[in-house]
């Protein structure tokens, strides 16, 4: 479920541009660099260049002009040539999550998850396996609410409770709720009732062939005795099942709630910002 809501609700917006004081003569001035790197005692350092590092022996930091290190838990944002990232403290540690749309209020990040499989198989029968990885991708919206509050995933129950002290908000996030888990409910119930279209489809085929078995064993026997005994009639052939048709309709009517969650997700964010 938070999987869908993310993807439904992914949004891509230019990434705004930050203005900050100059701090010093010895890091670039402000005119010198557009990057930055600002801790959490409020320094603001300026850079030629910022990267993010995740080292196996020193964990994740940041690289200013390849020669100064910032241990990721002292910054609080900073701004690179990949974009603009929010720090913040996780289960698993400190971690940068990339701005995609900064809101008065309420602003949304991003993490890309990445995850490598490797399968074998034999291009050959019975001949030698030969390995072949394939790497998948994953973007997962987040949300802060201010400048220090805790970076979340981007889920329904989240936003509703950031957005409850605004009624009009409130009321855009529960429409959106409700159109997910309709278009859920639908998506799942359609599949649902289309396999067992197909199944009952088959049960019916396969009584049928079995009763014509049936029917033909018994013509055999009889026709020993008397020749003229009629032959069965061909098995009947079934088409699918009314429920196949019926699942087919639900599964394609969840894309009408499922496509109006993002319109509404946007609005409620939207008018907390204050646009609307």
């Amino acid at each position: 479920m938070k999987s869908l809501l993310s993807a439904l609700i992914f949004l891509s917006f230019a990434l705004p541009a930050l203005s900050q004081p100059t701090h010093g003569n010895s890091q670039p001035t402000h005119g010198d660099s557009l990057y930055f790197v600002r801790l959490q005692d409020g320094t603001t350092l300026y850079s030629n260049r910022v990267k993010l590092v995740n080292s196996f022996t020193r964990g994740k930091y940041l690289l200013l002009d390849s020669n100064r290190r910032i241990p990721l838990s002292q910054a609080r944002t900073f701004k690179g040539w990949d974009g603009t990232f929010a720090v913040a403290n996780t289960p698993s540690g400190f971690d940068a999550f990339k701005l995609q749309n900064e809101g008065r209020k309420i602003s949304l990040y991003s993490q890309c998850y990445y995850e490598t499989e490797t399968y074998y198989a034999s291009t050959t029968p019975n001949g030698p396996e030969f390995p072949t990885t394939i790497t998948s991708s994953q973007r997962v919206i987040y949300f802060r609410k201010g400048d220090s509050g805790d970076i979340q995933r981007l889920t329904y129950g989240h936003l509703r409770d950031a957005v409850a002290d605004n009624p009009a908000s409130a009321a855009q996030v529960r429409i959106a709720g409700v159109n997910l888990y309709l278009g859920v409910g639908l998506l799942v119930g359609g599949a649902a009732l289309t396999v067992a279209g197909f199944v009952q489809t088959a049960h019916r085929n396969n009584d049928a062939y079995n009763a014509y078995k049936t029917a033909s064993a018994n013509w055999f026997a009889q026709s020993q005795q008397n020749p003229n005994t009629p032959m069965p009639s061909a098995p009947t052939h079934f088409g699918p099942s009314a429920l196949t048709y019926i699942g087919a309709a639900s599964v394609l009517s969840a894309i009408i709630p499922l496509a109006s969650v993002n319109r509404h997700v946007r609005r409620a964010l939207d008018i907390y910002n204050g646009i609307e």
